[in-house]
């Protein structure tokens, strides 16, 4: 059931340096949450989060038993290593979850990704999540195959919550994808394609962590905007927000880039995404969790465009 009250919460971080994960710390540090980063170096990333307020540690061990969540972001999308896929998404997350579950019996949030269901058999769109966990998942990337592997390690655990995110946007993306973005959006160029697909601000997503880290069941959700988008709508969204008119509209076709999709994880997620329309449906999330996503997409793109130094 939805555990409601309004509490402060201690809360431990894994991959908190990361895109998503800085966001969220930034997120939970704004609503008076203490908020712990294990990270393996004091980098740039970590000293910006330390100056917000976080609390940086290098051993994560005597902190297991004081924390309220434990929440693991840690992703694997920028190597061709399938060891590393299969430590980071899987065996890692399990390590650190038996050692938490050892000493505390709070929440652990696992932050998974659209991946598992790419290669989904339902044709239902919006994709509900209404069936047994992972009925039906037959991912085709490595990306996919170990976050679902990942998954169900975690499910066996007493505490948790699984997060499903599809594309994330928002400022501290180190993905040249959105700096790309930005950049086309800035100089009056659009790409222009009516395939609907489902994208979650980093706004929406953290808010959807923290009411996870407060949730009193075990579940998995899907955890979207409010409503779907377009490669169209996204150019003319972020145009928007940074008062600027799309000139010229460039015409993407997804069998661009099925010949190269074999050669990347993101290529193979973004055919994926685009060729099958990934729409996912919040609504479980909503009714089980009592997340309502907000329309910041304007008002994110121009932090976005304001991290990249456009505005």
């Amino acid at each position: 059931m939805l555990f409601c009250k309004n509490v402060n919460m201690k809360i431990l971080t894994f991959g908190g340096t990361g895109f998503v994960g800085s966001n969220f710390v930034r997120y939970a540090l704004s609503k008076g949450h203490d908020v712990l980063v294990y990270a393996r170096n004091m980098n740039d990333y970590a000293k910006t989060l330390q100056n917000a307020g976080a609390n940086i540690i290098f051993s994560y061990d005597d902190h297991l038993k004081d924390v309220d969540c434990l929440v693991y972001f840690i992703g694997a999308m920028w190597t061709k290593d399938p060891k590393e896929f299969q430590y980071l998404q899987v065996k890692f997350p399990t390590e650190i979850g038996r050692k938490f579950f050892q000493v505390n019996s709070g929440k652990f949030v696992y932050i998974s990704s659209i991946g598992v269901s790419e290669n989904i058999d339902s044709k239902e769109r919006p994709i509900l999540e209404e069936s047994p966990h992972g009925e039906g998942l037959k991912p085709n990337t490595l990306h996919g195959i170990t976050k679902l592997e990942g998954e169900k390690s975690i499910s066996k655990f007493p505490n948790y919550v699984i997060l499903r995110f599809p594309i994330i946007y928002g400022p501290y993306s180190r993905i040249l994808m959105w700096r790309i973005f930005m950049w086309l959006t800035s100089h009056g160029i659009g790409i222009k394609n009516d395939n609907m697909f489902s994208v979650v601000s980093t706004k929406n997503a953290s808010k959807a962590i923290e009411l996870a880290c407060k949730y009193k069941s075990n579940d998995y959700f899907y955890i979207t905007d409010k409503e779907p988008v377009n490669l169209t709508s996204l150019f003319s969204d972020a145009a928007k927000a940074i008062n600027r008119e799309i000139k010229s509209w460039l015409t993407f076709s997804v069998k661009l880039i099925e010949p190269f999709k074999s050669s990347h994880e993101m290529l193979k997620m973004a055919y994926d995404v685009l060729s099958r329309e990934l729409v996912y449906s919040y609504k479980k999330a909503e009714r089980e969790l009592g997340y309502i996503p907000e329309d910041v997409r304007v008002e994110t793109f121009k932090e976005m465009a304001r991290y990249y130094k456009i505005i």
